[in-house]
């Protein structure tokens, strides 16, 4: 009897993007990739999806397409046979020709494969030097090294403008354990920028890890790999993306620290954006742009990327643009500990977004005529937060009252209803006579566009 499923094997997922010409999944996966070339910084992805829906399949495609980019618009005399072999897996489909401002060096790592490891920094790191196409043991003995070093010190592996001298690497990997006497972090992380500078030659080249089946893995191999690459992996040069269960991680970290624990904060931590990839039948990506769970400037932002379903390039662009008003320096209106501060976490992300995915409804929500929190009712974080406002009245009661507060605030700063404040038994006195210029304020250059 055969498999029911097809096996993520190299020549599997080369056959399933030529028999996929056209469709919307190598679309997506087109726009993934221009999503990540517009990517400046060391940054951490999560995929995430159920068991059985594809999550492998699916970055084991964006690896290939990667990797067959960097040879089509890197060629050298080196890579050519490479890029002939996969040539024709990618004639005639989107992803043919994509034109790419970076070079990138795609690692697949399946992280289930390597739990019994007693170290998850060591086997990624193997990993990442083996397909750079040094198959060597990073736990080999002294004896042996001298004997492997003459075999490979002259080898120069390249993948498109990609170099790496054997002999250099060698001598950075082979050692018995490389961490041996190694009592800092710091000191830690330097040896591993060392063999990062030689496996990326140059600051423009990219390295894309891809870190499979986490979910799969003994709840301390997950953490500690997790802990590991946020620690040591601090590179501008890196990308990282986490496909994975998260439903099913948080159950192992609360099961593993106990379920008073936040697994679900303690998750987040790790991930700068998040993606959604939803049942084949239904496919669709996600995004949302992880910011601070503990601020409700972080929490309404992470909402509204979630109910906007934002591309992977919009998250990015949305995070940028919030990055830059979250800060200390705004600290001073942007609280969690007035009212006015809230109804500013609430306005400010939700002006940023709307003025990306509907300028119309932003022109609309300036103008003092928007419904579009009503339209989110009923999304927790949204009525978390009416809960905070309204914490003064019976419980039963606290979202309701919380919704009339921040509704009457809106009324005030954007139609300049005092009445509306009065009506909500507010004072007038708290609040900003010029809190719509406020929040137009903190939304930068971001135009009226009336």
């Amino acid at each position: 009897m055969k498999k029911a499923t097809l096996e993520a094997t190299d020549e599997n997922i080369l056959q399933s993007i030529k028999e996929q010409k056209g469709t919307e999944r190598n679309t997506e996966i087109m726009e993934f990739i221009k999503a990540l070339d517009l990517i400046e910084e060391n940054i951490f992805i999560s995929l995430d999806a159920r068991w059985g829906e594809g999550k492998t399949f699916y970055v084991r495609q964006i690896e290939k397409t990667l990797e067959y980019q960097t040879l089509k618009n890197f060629e050298t005399d080196d890579n050519k046979n490479k890029y002939e072999e996969m040539k024709p897996y990618f004639e005639k489909t989107v992803l043919e020709d994509i034109e790419l401002g970076n070079s990138y060096l795609p690692v697949y790592y399946n992280a289930w494969l390597y739990d019994n490891h007693s170290d998850p920094l060591m086997s990624l790191l193997y990993v990442i030097i083996k397909k750079c196409g040094l198959w060597i043991d990073s736990k080999l003995v002294k004896d042996k090294t001298d004997k492997l070093k003459d075999i490979i010190k002259s080898i120069q592996v390249n993948l498109g403008i990609f170099s790496i001298n054997g002999d250099k690497v060698i001598d950075a990997v082979s050692e018995k354990n490389i961490f041996d006497g190694i009592q800092l972090a710091e000191d830690i992380r330097q040896r591993v920028k060392e063999i990062f500078n030689q496996v990326i030659e140059g600051q423009t080249q990219k390295l894309v890890i891809f870190i499979d089946e986490l979910d799969r893995c003994k709840p301390s191999y997950a953490l500690e790999m997790l802990e590991r690459i946020k620690h040591y992996f601090d590179d501008n040069r890196i990308i990282f993306i986490v496909s994975v269960n998260k439903e099913q991680l948080t159950h192992t970290i609360s099961n593993y620290y106990g379920n008073g624990f936040d697994s679900t904060g303690y998750l987040n931590k790790f991930f700068d954006v998040n993606a959604y990839l939803q049942e084949v039948e239904r496919r669709q990506l996600r995004f949302v742009s992880e910011y601070s769970e503990r601020s409700i400037f972080g929490r309404m932002a992470n909402m509204y990327a979630n109910y906007y379903k934002l591309t992977l390039r919009d998250a990015l662009i949305y995070k940028e643009r919030l990055s830059i008003i979250d800060t200390t320096e705004n600290s001073y209106v942007i609280d969690d500990d007035s009212i006015e501060g809230v109804c500013i976490s609430i306005f400010v992300p939700l002006i940023v977004i709307l003025d990306m995915v509907d300028i119309k409804e932003k022109v609309s929500f300036i103008d003092g005529k928007s419904r579009v929190l009503r339209q989110m009712e009923g999304y927790q974080e949204l009525e978390r937060v009416y809960r905070r406002l309204g914490w003064r009245v019976p419980e039963e009661q606290c979202v309701s009252e919380g919704k009339r507060i921040v509704d009457a605030v809106y009324q005030y700063a954007f139609n300049n209803s005092k009445e509306a404040l009065e009506s909500a038994n507010l004072a007038t006195g708290t609040f900003r006579r010029d809190l719509k210029s406020q929040c137009k304020k903190l939304c930068g250059a971001i135009k009226d566009n009336r």
